[in-house]
C-alpha cells in the first residue's frame, strides 16, 4: 500500500538546497535568513556605509557565522572594512560615492572637519590635502581605508565649537551632509594644534590666500573666546601679514 505523501511544509530538502525567507518590514528593509550578497547590496548600496549590527539585524544567521560571512566577502573584495564594526560595499557594487567628510564625522563622534582639510576646503591654502583631518573632544586617533587616511586631533570641550553643517556635493542625501569648522575657527584650530609659535615669517611661509573668505571681526571674536595667548598672537600676526601683502599689491 502506498504511503501518504508528507505535508508540503514537512518535506525534506535534498543535500545542498537552502531556504531563504524574506519578510518586508514597514521601513522597507528585508529581513533575511541565510543572507546572500545580492541581498546585502539591495539594502546598503545607496548608503555611504553600513554597520555590522545593521547587517546582522537583517540576517537569521548566528553572530559568529555572520562574522565569517563578512570576512569571506571582504576577502573576495566585495566589501571593505572601514574601521571596527563598519563596512562599505566595494566601488563595483555601490550606487554613489560616499562623502569622506561625512564618514569622518560619523565614524568618530563627536568630531568636525578642520585643520589642513578645512583650510583647503575654503581655498585658504594652495596645497592639495589628501588626509582627512578633524577635531574631537575625545582621544586623538587615526585610521585608513581605500577612501583615504583619517586623523582626529583632540581639543578640550570648551574649544569644541565654531562649526557648521554643509550639504555634501556628491549627493543631496542627508547621509552626505557633514560638519566642518567655519573658516575662522579652522584657522584657530590650526594655529593652536600645530607645534611652536606663529611669527609673521612662519605665517608667510603658509602662503595663505583667498583672504576675502575670512571675516576678520569674527576671527578676533573667536580668538578672544579661544582663551589662548598663542592663538591671540598668531591672529595678530596674521592680520599684520595680510596688511603688508595688501600694501605690496
Amino acid at each position: 500500500m502506498t504511503g501518504r505523501r508528507a505535508p508540503k511544509g514537512n518535506r525534506h530538502l535534498d543535500s545542498g538546497q537552502q531556504i531563504c525567507h524574506t519578510v518586508l518590514e514597514s521601513n522597507g528593509k528585508l529581513w533575511l535568513s541565510n543572507m546572500k550578497f545580492e541581498e546585502l547590496i539591495k539594502n546598503f548600496q545607496k548608503l555611504p556605509f553600513f554597520s555590522f549590527k545593521e547587517a546582522l539585524a537583517l540576517s537569521a544567521d548566528p553572530t559568529d557565522q555572520f562574522k565569517n560571512q563578512l570576512s569571506v566577502w571582504a576577502g573576495a573584495g566585495k566589501i571593505e572594512r572601514l574601521r571596527r564594526g563598519y563596512y562599505i560595499l566595494s566601488e563595483t557594487y555601490r550606487k554613489s560615492e560616499p562623502s569622506v567628510y561625512y564618514i569622518s564625522n560619523y565614524l568618530y563622534r563627536p568630531s568636525y572637519i578642520s585643520l589642513y582639510t578645512a583650510l583647503q576646503f575654503y581655498g585658504l591654502i594652495p596645497e592639495a590635502v589628501f588626509e582627512i583631518q578633524a577635531v574631537t573632544p575625545l582621544h586623538g586617533m587615526q585610521w585608513s581605508s581605500s577612501l583615504g587616511s583619517f586623523q582626529y586631533r583632540c581639543v578640550k570641550q570648551d574649544k569644541f565649537w565654531g562649526y557648521r553643517e554643509i550639504a555634501g556635493a556628491a549627493s543631496p542625501a542627508p547621509q552626505n551632509n557633514f560638519l566642518i569648522a567655519e573658516p575662522e575657527k579652522a584657522l584657530l584650530d590650526f594655529f593652536y594644534l600645530q607645534n611652536g609659535s606663529w611669527p609673521v615669517e612662519r605665517i608667510k611661509q603658509m602662503r595663505f590666500q583667498s583672504w576675502e573668505t575670512l571675516n576678520m571681526a569674527k576671527l578676533d571674536e573667536f580668538a578672544a573666546r579661544f582663551h589662548s595667548p598663542k592663538v591671540t598672537r598668531a591672529v595678530r600676526n596674521l592680520a599684520r601679514y595680510f596688511k603688508d601683502e595688501k600694501e605690496n599689491l
